[in-house]
């Protein structure tokens, strides 16, 4: 072939792209009929599942469109997250993204089967919430104090249970702080670490404030404390670790992203959904009544931060000592 004619399929092949982007840019988004599915890489009941059904019920307001949530759940949030990476970039499957998938997986692992900056196109983030330290009610411990007490006095013996590395991570820098020689044991998701605390098999959990205040008000479990830097306002009478263990803090946050290349009139239309939405009185009343401080990013502000939530929870990783799976 000569240098012509490989100069005349280059310039077809970028033609015929430009004609894709250009048509798939001209249709209306979302098509009568067609769904919007939002994937979850995690299993129902957890903070990442409520979040994407509430912007999924406000999402069917705004287009008139059905808009479904799947809980794809296993591997720390890897399975899922990678479905969406594979996805087709048309804005009919989005992710409800976390610190977990985004950020702690890639120091927790060696192999993780997308990049969360080049295979994403993230769009925005809803919030970000402390955790609180449970434990059952009838265990005897009635403070962080006693918890790492017990812990020091038994070692071996004490386990928590964690279901996405935010829940992990929580943990093992409790540990790190406090010295308190706390085992981990993983779960696919977190009704099957909450059946393990019932049955005592484990004795603590670092949870999330939307399911945790579920587990408190069915009476079985206490919060000996949150994992912010502030006490919730719902739960006054509760310490944060810091109280006690002064530099500790660590709070989980959720976004939306989409499959890298979705086209820029999607991502537009998307990001202002969500800006909507975080304006929203009746939205935002329903994330702080789950705990969630609503975020104020702009698109590029949110991307950025991504970035260095992967440089900052690697540097976690790294000074707890954890070995990668």
């Amino acid at each position: 072939m000569s240098a012509c004619r490989y100069l005349m399929v280059g310039l077809l092949s970028i033609l015929v792209a430009a004609t894709n982007l250009a048509m798939a840019q001209g249709r209306p988004y979302p098509a009568q009929g067609q769904s919007i599915k939002i994937i979850v890489p995690f299993g129902p009941g957890g903070s990442a599942d409520i979040i994407a059904r509430m912007f999924g019920q406000y999402l069917e307001g705004k287009t008139n469109q059905p808009v479904i949530v799947e809980n794809k759940p296993g591997a720390s949030g890897m399975i899922g997250t990678e479905y969406v990476k594979n996805a087709a970039p048309d804005g009919y499957t989005l992710l409800l993204s976390t610190n977990t998938t985004l950020a702690a997986n890639m120091g927790l692992f060696k192999k993780v089967p997308y990049d969360p900056m080049k295979d994403f196109q993230h769009i925005g983030m809803f919030g970000s919430a402390p955790l609180a330290v449970l434990v059952l009610k009838d265990s005897g411990l009635n403070s962080i104090n006693d918890l790492v007490v017990y812990a020091k006095a038994n070692p071996g013996k004490v386990f928590y249970g964690y279901y996405n590395s935010a829940s992990q991570m929580a943990a093992e820098l409790f540990r790190t702080k406090t010295g308190a020689p706390l085992n981990g044991i993983p779960y696919k998701t977190i009704g099957n670490a909450e059946q393990d605390l019932y049955g005592k098999q484990i004795q603590v959990m670092f949870m999330e404030y939307l399911p945790a205040t579920a587990q408190i008000d069915g009476g079985k479990v206490v919060a000996l404390g949150v994992t912010g830097t502030s006490r919730y306002s719902a739960w006054p009478q509760v310490p944060t670790v810091a109280q006690t263990y002064p530099g500790y803090e660590l709070s989980f946050w959720a976004g939306l992203a989409a499959p890298a290349g979705t086209p820029p009139d999607v991502v537009k239309k998307l990001d202002g959904w969500m800006i909507e939405a975080l304006k929203d009185p009746g939205f935002v009343a329903r994330l702080k009544q789950y705990g969630l401080e609503p975020a104020k990013l702009s698109q590029p502000e949110y991307e950025r931060y991504v970035g260095s939530e992967i440089k900052r929870w690697g540097q976690m990783i790294r000074d707890a000592k954890i070995e990668q799976q």
